[in-house]
């Protein structure tokens, strides 16, 4: 009981995007929004509303011009992604964990009773049901003819997309504690899967086998005390352009040679949201929501921005050749990919704490746990 107290403790902090554990702890005021003079201009293409529970796990899905966001009634909404359009609902009626994997014309999604359970995407009919050994707190990924999903237990699991059997298991070892993880598998093609893992570790595992190809070291847990130890991988590994980049709460952020596993370079930045990379920077909003730069190749800090600190940020992405991110009062702010200036800023009414924002390009879809979905572009 009392581990799970101070899981609860932790989890609640993180997803508040406060560093400190303890509720009653004192947290810097938000940073004051000043004037900018940047010239770029953030529209809202559509927003709609969508009901129910809209925690950091129930993450909207971009797939073949729609957009699904699901909530924990089991409830499946399609957006058309041009016009925010409902295009149809899915009632399941089960208590769902976490947002929907999708392929062509099957919804993977976790329920609350411990299963995997895949629905025909028109009509919601179930193809099959498979027990896990937990419940799970992020979307299920699906790579070539392969669903893979993470329990809360730390289990990495493999099933068959076609008839859901177990194709491959693996256990991982789980500290005394960690933070809370709604998001740590990335897929890439059909061959692989990243996974970010408690201890601060990093994998590469294969679809098809569930072998590990390689695993790296993102951060070391150090310190006195359990609570000092945590270094948890608990947002996704990004690969893009031969590497593989990932963050640990309480650590470093990492770049890694896709093919070898080595180390290319790591800085010392504690964050337990998504990276974002364009061909030349990896961009890391940190655990008190400054946004740093690093250059690809070398990890030299390119540019820091302060001036959004403690504003509970969500995790960068890119919007065209622009960073943004969005604060807890539905704020978006656009920083430069050159030099991290603020050029433009927007209120898109997604109040309360962000789920990962979905970069589309030129557009980016983000929810706000008040229920708000908004799909934003830069202005002409």
């Amino acid at each position: 009981m009392r581990r799970r107290l101070l899981l609860v403790l932790l989890s609640t902090s993180m997803l508040g995007g406060c560093a400190s554990w303890f509720e009653t702890s004192s947290r810097p005021q938000p940073s004051p929004l000043t004037a900018i003079h940047g010239s770029e201009k953030l529209v809202s293409k559509w927003s709609a509303s969508v009901s129910g529970d809209q925690s950091a796990s129930f993450l909207p899905v971009y797939s073949q011009g729609s957009i699904l966001v699901a909530n924990s009634e089991g409830r499946i909404k399609s957006f058309n992604a041009d016009t925010g359009r409902v295009e149809s609902t899915l009632d399941l009626k089960r208590t769902l964990t976490a947002g929907p994997g999708v392929s062509s014309d099957t919804l993977l999604v976790g329920t609350a009773d411990g299963s995997l359970l895949a629905v025909d995407r028109v009509t919601g009919k179930t193809r099959w049901e498979q027990p896990m050994t937990s419940i799970t707190l992020e979307s299920p990924v699906v790579g070539a003819q392969v669903v893979v999903v993470r329990g809360n237990d730390d289990r990495i699991t493999g099933f068959s997309l076609s008839d859901g059997k177990q194709l491959w298991s693996q256990a991982h070892f789980m500290p005394q504690l960690t933070v809370r993880n709604t998001g740590s598998l990335t897929p890439v093609g059909g061959d692989v899967v990243l996974a970010g893992l408690s201890g601060g570790d990093v994998q590469v595992i294969a679809l098809a086998s569930g072998n590990i190809l390689w695993g790296g070291v993102v951060a070391t847990p150090k310190g006195a005390t359990e609570l000092e130890r945590i270094t948890d991988v608990v947002s996704r590994p990004v690969y893009s352009n031969g590497q593989v980049c990932a963050v640990a709460y309480q650590g470093r952020v990492a770049c890694f040679d896709a093919k070898s596993g080595n180390l290319s370079w790591a800085r010392d930045v504690s964050s337990s949201r998504d990276l974002a990379m364009d061909g030349n920077n990896v961009y890391v909003s940190a655990d008190n929501d400054s946004v740093l730069a690093f250059d690809r190749t070398t990890g030299r800090n390119l540019w820091k921005q302060d001036a959004l600190k403690y504003r509970s940020l969500s995790a960068p992405i890119m919007l065209g050749r622009y960073v943004l991110v969005v604060d807890a009062q539905g704020i978006a702010h656009l920083l430069s990919n050159e030099d991290g200036s603020i050029v433009g800023r927007a209120e898109i009414g997604t109040k309360g704490q962000s789920a990962q924002p979905v970069s589309l390009g030129d557009s980016a879809l983000i929810q706000g746990s008040n229920g708000r979905l908004v799909m934003l572009s830069l202005g002409q």
